[in-house]
């Protein structure tokens, strides 16, 4: 599963992201960060009144709570929705 994570993460990168809806970026960045298990941001983000950072840190709350495997697993389902295979 890590070798199609990694593709996936590829084509994800690769493609233009302002053509995706935001909710779907926050769900790749929030399922992103849970599988590779970097920290989540810091209680900082609300100090700067920072509305982005807000978003992304409540996409990390929602994840938390589930397996690294879990995160990649949905990670790849929504790359594979948005651009079809062969990639």
């Amino acid at each position: 599963m890590d070798k199609y994570f990694e593709s996936a993460f590829n084509k994800a990168s690769s493609e233009e992201q302002s053509e995706v809806p935001l909710a779907t970026q926050l769900h790749l960045y929030a399922y992103y960060k849970r599988a590779i298990d970097e920290p989540y941001v810091s209680n900082r983000s609300f100090e700067l009144n920072d509305l982005r950072q807000g978003f992304k840190m409540n996409a990390l709350i929602q994840v938390q709570n589930i397996s690294k495997s879990e995160a990649k697993r949905r990670y790849i389902k929504i790359v594979e929705d948005l651009y079809p295979k062969p990639w």
